[in-house]
This record gives C-alpha cells, structure tokens and sequence, in this order.
C-alpha cells in the first residue's frame, strides 16, 4: 500500500538519541517531496490543496518559501514525485521510491555514530560456501561410558545408587556379597600371617646364623672361660655345644702337646709317647676345623632355607593380594584387610614369642600401624568379610541401573552403567550426495528448534555406508560443561560446503526487518538510509545481495539494529505516514 506523498513530505520527526537530537525523516520526503510548513497553531496543510484554506497560492512549480521567508531546497523536486505518484513520468527509479516509501534516513553526527556504535563498511566482492544441512542427533560419548560389571557373582546385599544420581570417581555403588570372594580374602589373611614380622622360623635362623658367626669368631681369640660362659643363653642351637666341644679338644690337646715337647727335647719322654701327644693334638685341631665349616656351613643354609620359605610366603601373600585387586578391591579395601589379620594375630599371640623390635604388631610395642585412631581404614567386621563393592570408575551420572536388593547377580552382566556427560558426540547422517563435501575438521554449526545452537569441528567419518539409510556418519565432539545437551536430541547440523564467488557479500548483521522488507542501512551522504535488498546464498557470517546495493557503496555493518531501534521507538515505525 503506497502512501500519500503530501503526508509522507510532510513528517520530521526529532528522536533524542543519546542525549543528542538526531533527525529522522522518510526517505520520500529526502528525495524531493513537497513540504507544507504549519502555521502558527501547528496545523499540516494537504499538500493536495492548491492553497490556504482562505485561498493563498504557495507558489506552485517555483521554490516554496517556509515560514522564515527561505526557499525550500527540495520544492524543486515536487513535480517529480507528483508525477511518480500519479504514475507519470518516466524515471524508473522514481516509481521504486514510491513503491519504497517506508524507507528512513537517520542523520546522525560523528560524535553519535561513535557513541552508537555504528560502523561503516564498503560493499565487495566475496565468496559464500554452500551450507550442507543435515540430521543429526546427540549421543553419549562412547569414550566416557562405563560399564560397571561385579568381579565376582553374588548377592545384592545393598545398592547406594540410583538412575540420574551424580557420582565421583570411587563412589560405592553397591555391596555385593561373594562366597568366591570370601574365599580370597580368608586366603590373604592366611598369607599374610605367615609372612608377619612375628614370623618365629625366619626369625630364629637369623638368630641362630649371627650368633654362631659370632661365636666362631670369639673361638679364634683363645677365649677364656669366662668369656665362653658370658655367651650362654645366646640362640645357637647345637652349634655351640659342637664348636665349644672341639675347641676344647684342641685346647687339651695343645696343653698336653705342650708340656711332652719339652721333656721329649729333654729325653725324659720317649720319642713314641712325645709323637702321640703331636698325633693328638693335630687331630684336635684337625677335628675343630671340621666342625668350623660344617657349623657354618649348616647355618647359612639354614638362613638361606628360611629366607627362601618367606619369600615363597611373599610371593603367595602377593598373589593373594592381586587376586583380591582382580576382584574388585582396592588398595585401601586390603589395608583394612591388612588391619583385621594384625588384629588377630595379636589377640592369638604370646608377645614373648616374638623378638624382632622392628614388629608394629606385638603386644608391648607403642602405635600400631593403620589403627583406627589414627584415621587409617576400619578392618571389615567378619559379618561382612564376603562383602564387597562396586564403585564409579569415573565422574559422571549414573543412567543405567540393573541391581535389586537380594538377587543374586553374575559377573556377565553390566549392574550400572556410568557417563560423563560434560562432554557429548553429535552424530551427523551425511547424505551420498553430500559426502565430497563433507572432510575431517570441517566446522559444524548444530542448533535446536527451541534456539539452542554450537558449533565444532568433524572429529570423524565413518568409511562405510550404511545399507539400510545410504547414509555415513560424521562425528563432531562436543563440550557440554552446564549439561545442556542430552543425549537423544536431534539437531539440525550445517556444513561449509564449496565456496562460489558473489558479486556483493556482506556480514549476516547489516541486514534488518523493517515494516516487512529486508534493508540495509546505506551512507547517502545526507544520511543513513535504509534501503530494500534481495538477497541470495548465505552461510554462517556472511550473505549475497542481489540487489539493492552495489559494490563500492558504503553501508552500516556495525550497529544497524540500534538504528532500526531508534526509528521504531521515535513514533515513525511501521504506521507512520498511512494517515490515521
């Protein structure tokens, strides 16, 4: 619907924007309109009178004066917009300004632009990249999904968790109770009792081999008596009786040696009786060296016997141990483990038994190790020592629950399933059509129909084809830290595809809505005019104009909702001009 061009001509409106006095105007009335000033009353005389109401000519075809006695600069232009109008004349572009006249120019200074924001660009040449739009849905992300799975068949014995229930990484899920499991741990706590420091055999060989050498040792010196007998009550075994014995030997022998010589030089012994107490002695001494290395010999493979039996006890302690870790436990389970075996050994043990000051466990010793009033691990009662937990392998929510209190569940069967939903896939089904254009790390721009919008990259695309929907996947990997993406939403996805050259290309934010047509804001010299456009292809930034604004012209590319704001809060909006 065309408007009158006497009252387009004649409205000026005065918008205060920011504190300054901008002036909005129709475009009709820019380009040459007739203007009737008012009278004094403020009364608009119908430019489609031929005078005052008392019969005044204003001037016809000449300048019009206003009502300071100036000549009008536009009342030259006035027989042309009347021909326009009445469909006369022959400029085209005339009839496009009638057609158009809800077009505004917005005068604005230098100073308000920059306190508005607007920005001027020059319209080029560009390039848009064809959009590829396609389905798409969000899934859970494959690489943080868990499985829980118990290590062991039992009974549900207590389930801590529920679908949609937040967890951390070694949260308890459930407590199973496992007759298997049970097994395991009474085994560990075997192993690990023979291999405690109370361990008497390994102990006392130790014992036994250092005291021995001692001894030996001592022998070497000629001891006296008395020093022998301070070394009674040493852990020796035999090995003292059969080295003190020989030593004695060769000690008499010696003696006996030692007083025949003499005589013997003297001739008052016989050369016989002088050669036995020489024989005598030599097989003492003979018989001493022998028991030197046996007893020695004897106590190092006794130490070596008894080292090698506690090692083979570790090895089995460790192997218990890590069945224990295969079955679900861990390392804090075991030290409660750890907690209730040195519990009972101390309650079934002498501590005169054990005599290595380096043992945490005896009675007498101050602190055990890991107590529970030092803030260690409580040993698991032996109600519950079949029990065992499932926990969360990671952060994440719980989706999936398939445990009930009392069943008994195998360990074939997932019990929870556990995802970390702060990151999410979006799988893309890429038509055959659309697959050359489609490449890995393409940018994706993914929305929703309620306005929730992203975008990423494509992480991956699946080498086959699917049969049934002729379709490849393309995967993007998507951030969503507030949890706003679920899986199972679909969305609408949109690719770069090739680049084609358009003669004008501007960004997607100088184009607005006004009164039902599309404009862009455009630098006329006199002012900002908002002029009609037809546009073409577009991608995420930038669309093609067609029409309506040429390569080279300046338009607004910064702050064109602004001005389109202020035209519509200044009282000229979409109605001004039609007469009512």
């Amino acid at each position: 619907m065309r408007r009158t061009l006497a009252l387009l001509g004649s409205m000026v409106a005065v918008v205060v924007l920011g504190g300054g006095l901008v002036g909005v105007r129709t475009a009709a009335s820019m380009r040459g309109a007739q203007q009737v000033e008012p009278h004094e009353h403020g009364t608009v005389e119908d430019e489609h009178s031929e005078g005052d109401a008392d019969g005044h000519d204003h001037g016809g075809d000449d300048a019009v004066e206003d009502n300071h006695g100036q000549p009008d600069p536009h009342a030259g232009h006035a027989h042309a917009e009347e021909e326009a109008e009445s469909g006369h004349g022959d400029g085209a572009d005339h009839g496009d300004h009638a057609d158009h006249a809800e077009e505004w120019v917005v005068e604005l200074s230098e100073q308000e632009r920059a306190e508005f924001g607007v920005e001027l660009a020059t319209a080029s040449v560009g390039t848009i990249a064809n959009r590829i739009r396609l389905p798409g849905k969000v899934v859970l992300n494959g690489d943080l999904v868990a499985h829980v799975v118990p290590r062991a068949p039992g009974i549900v014995r207590e389930v801590l968790k529920s679908v949609g229930d937040a967890v951390e990484a070694g949260d308890i899920l459930a407590w199973l109770e496992s007759a298997e499991l049970g097994e395991a741990k009474v085994d560990y706590l075997v192993r690990w009792a023979e291999v405690g420091c109370c361990t008497i055999d390994f102990t006392r060989a130790q014992e036994v081999h250092d005291n021995t050498l001692r001894l030996v040792e001592v022998l070497k010196t000629a001891p006296s008596l008395e020093v022998l007998r301070d070394m009674n009550g040493i852990a020796m075994g035999d090995n003292r009786s059969a080295l003190v014995s020989a030593y004695a030997e060769v000690a008499f022998a010696k003696a006996a040696y030692d007083r025949q010589k003499p005589l013997f030089e003297k001739k008052v012994v016989s050369e016989r009786e002088y050669q036995a107490a020489e024989a005598a002695y030599k097989k003492a001494e003979a018989l001493y060296a022998a028991a030197q290395d046996n007893v020695q010999f004897n106590v190092r493979r006794e130490l070596a016997e008894a080292q090698r039996a506690q090692q083979v006890r570790k090895m089995e302690l460790k192997g218990a141990e890590r069945r224990l870790y295969v079955s679900g436990l861990t390392a804090e389970d075991i030290k409660g483990l750890e907690l209730l075996a040195q519990r009972q050994t101390d309650e079934g043990q002498d501590a005169a038994v054990c005599t290595d000051p380096n043992c945490k466990g005896c009675a007498g010793h101050q602190g055990g190790q890991g107590s529970e009033d030092d803030g260690g691990p409580a040993p698991p009662t032996e109600e519950k020592l079949a029990w065992y937990p499932l926990r969360a392998p990671f952060d994440g929510v719980v989706i999936e629950r398939h445990l009930t209190l009392g069943e008994k569940h195998g360990d074939d069967a997932d019990a929870f399933t556990v995802a970390d939903l702060r990151s999410v896939w979006v799988d893309i089904s890429v038509f055959q059509k659309d697959l050359p254009q489609v490449k890995k790390g393409q940018a994706v721009w993914i929305s929703t129909p309620d306005g929730m919008a992203a975008q990423g990259t494509v992480s991956f695309i699946a080498p086959i084809v699917d049969e049934a929907t002729r379709t490849a996947l393309a995967r993007m990997v998507l951030p969503n830290p507030d949890l706003r993406w679920r899986p199972g939403l679909f969305v609408n996805a949109e690719l770069s595809g090739d680049e084609n050259e358009a003669s004008v290309v501007i960004p997607k934010s100088a184009v607005q809505r006004m009164e039902g047509e599309t404009v862009v804001f455009v630098d006329e010299g006199h002012g900002l005019e908002a002029v009609p456009v037809s546009l073409g292809r577009s991608d995420a930034r930038h669309v093609e104009v067609l029409s309506g604004l040429s390569a080279g012209d300046r338009f607004v590319v910064a702050g064109a909702f602004e001005l389109k704001a202020k035209i519509v809060t200044s009282g000229l909006g979409a109605h001004a001009g039609h007469g009512h």
